[in-house]
């Protein structure tokens, strides 16, 4: 009993901001304001979320999902085709390049801005989607987990497949992804939250309005309208806007929650 009174007692303080900055989104500045905090409004204005329509939601929204859909098939192509090889195959030098690509779990990717930024100008790929995508395909985390679950995959069914003159690629798609499911999953659901909540790199290659992404668009809207305005709650429109950030998250976690904890088990048993 006194467990599972905690545990719900950490799930509402865990939830409990999420709550406030919710209703926060439905209050006027006094409401905001007004201390203590008001837990259960009366007067609810919906003006915060009417702001918004001004803005050129619909474009960045298509913007973010060509961003999150591309960056992601992209992502989980590479990190399988990769562990696939470091899984199944023995070459040389093999045991260096797997420890190569697992030093970059270490570096700091805050530490890389420049060098990237450097390179997608020279590429010309400056202020294009292309530049927010490029940068977050390969996935040093993501070819780990992807190696560690391939290997417990019994070998014999590639051996069964290779003898019935299956190629390498139509192995790995038709055969090796579809039984890794959950941890195919996962590594969609990485890349797909590391693609929303990208916000320092698309800042950077993304200044042009016309390509600008819900977080960069959004974002920089609060930021230069904020206090600039007459009749604004730069408070509540700044909740108004995360409210609308976090359902994207919501959203893809809600879809590939049920895979994440399998894919921490391994896959079939020989």
């Amino acid at each position: 009993m006194i467990k599972k009174l905690f545990l719900v007692s950490f799930f509402i303080l865990l939830l409990f901001p999420i709550y406030m900055m919710f209703i926060g989104s439905l209050l006027d500045i006094y409401g905001v304001m007004k201390m203590p905090p008001i837990l259960f409004p009366k007067n609810i204005t919906l003006d915060n979320y009417y702001r918004m329509f001004q803005w050129p939601l619909l474009q960045w929204f298509f913007n973010s999902l060509f961003v999150v859909i591309i960056s992601t098939l992209l992502s989980v192509l590479v990190s399988c085709s990769t562990g696939y090889v470091f899984a199944f195959y023995n070459f040389k030098f093999k045991k260096y390049l797997w420890v190569l690509f697992l030093i970059g779990i270490m570096i700091p990717r805050i530490s890389l801005l420049i060098p990237m930024f450097v390179i997608i100008r020279k590429l010309g790929l400056s202020g294009t989607l292309l530049a927010a995508i490029l940068p977050i395909v390969f996935s040093p985390f993501g070819l780990y987990l992807a190696r560690n679950y391939f290997e417990s995959i019994p070998k014999s069914l590639l051996e069964s497949a290779r003898i019935d003159g299956a190629r390498e690629s139509i192995i790995l798609v038709r055969i090796v992804m579809p039984i890794s499911k959950p941890i195919v999953t996962s590594l969609g659901l990485f890349s797909a939250i590391g693609a929303l909540q990208d916000f320092i790199w698309q800042m950077l290659v993304l200044q042009k309005d016309g390509v600008k992404t819900l977080l960069i668009g959004m974002i920089g809207e609060v930021s230069r309208r904020g206090g600039g305005e007459l009749n604004i709650n730069p408070l509540g429109r700044g909740f108004a806007v995360s409210v609308i950030l976090m359902l994207p998250l919501v959203i893809v976690f809600l879809i590939a929650n049920k895979h994440f904890i399998n894919a921490m088990e391994g896959a079939l048993k020989e």
